[in-house]
Order: structure tokens, then sequence, then C-alpha cells
């Protein structure tokens, strides 16, 4: 007999745009505070958070969000994806800082993982950042490249990890 989950996950609706600001704007602020400057982390909060544009995000891209279970309109992480034609990108994965460890990252993930099981998976990630480093590894996904990229007018290093298509385990924890 299994345990009843969680968390649900499901697609994001237009209707969602606030709770994925909200979410996004709490995440951001949390984790890169001390990493980046806070001007960039407003700028980017703005221009790629503004609700219009999220909206152009659910359209454009996958985007899911997941919440605990018994709280079905309680969005408290959501992912973004982009398919591109050799790999999936996770554009984003963010949980609201109070409910991490609590499983919704890893429930986005493994949605991911099932929606895409032929394909690999990237997500670009802040060199140094403590958060996002542990969570890919202790999920399968392995270190890559090191890449340049500019957020809100501000370069930055990021790696790339790598969750391969038909990896043995598939995405853990």
């Amino acid at each position: 007999m299994s345990a009843e989950p969680r968390h649900w996950v499901r697609a994001a609706v237009p209707a969602d745009a606030a709770a994925i600001r909200e979410v996004a704007a709490r995440a951001w602020r949390a984790t890169y505070a001390g990493r980046l400057g806070d001007e960039t982390i407003e700028r980017y909060l703005a221009a790629a958070y503004a609700e219009e544009r999220i909206g152009i995000r659910i359209e454009r891209h996958d985007v899911l969000v997941a919440g605990p279970t018994g709280l079905p309109e309680t969005v408290e992480a959501f992912a973004e994806v982009a398919a591109h034609p050799d790999h999936v990108q996770l554009v984003a994965v963010y949980t609201l800082p109070s409910v991490r460890g609590r499983g919704l990252g890893t429930a986005l993930v493994r949605a991911v993982r099932s929606a895409y099981p032929d394909r690999d998976l990237a997500a670009d990630v802040l060199l140094g950042n403590g958060l996002a480093e542990p969570f890919y590894a202790a999920r399968g996904f392995v270190p890559g490249d090191e890449l340049t990229d500019e957020i809100a007018g501000e370069l930055v290093r990021e790696r790339r990890w790598w969750h391969r298509a038909g990896a043995p385990g598939g995405v853990r924890r």
C-alpha cells in the first residue's frame, strides 16, 4: 500500500501568474542575496517576472506549478521548461524559501523527467549556488561546462548540469 502523495503538480494557467511572481520574487531574493547585486535582482524580477511576462512564459513554454496536497490553489513552487532540438532546458525551478526541503522541487523535476523521458535535461546554475548545486546532484544530475551569462546587466558564471535520458535510477529523492 503506497502513501498518498504530499504534493500536487499541474500545468500552470494564466490565473497562476501572481502566485508564480510571488514564488520567484521570494526565492530570488533569498537565494541570490550576496551572490548578485540587489539592483540586479530587482531589475531581473521586474523584467522577467512581471505578470504579463509570466503569461507569455506560460503560453510559450511548459510551466508547472506545485503545492501541498489538500490545498489545491496554494502554489508554493514552479518550474519552467523550454524544449530545444537537442535537449530540454529547466529554465527555472523555484520554491518558496519557507517550504524548501519538503519535496516540491523534486516533484517538479520528476514531472519534467516524466514528460520528457527520452530527452536530456539541462539546468544552468550560478556557480557557488549552495542550494541548487546539491539539489541537482542529489537528483542524479551531473555537472557540465561552465558558461558566462548576463543577468540584468551583470555578468555571471554558471555551470550547466545534465540529467541524461535513460540515466540509471532516474530522478532520485
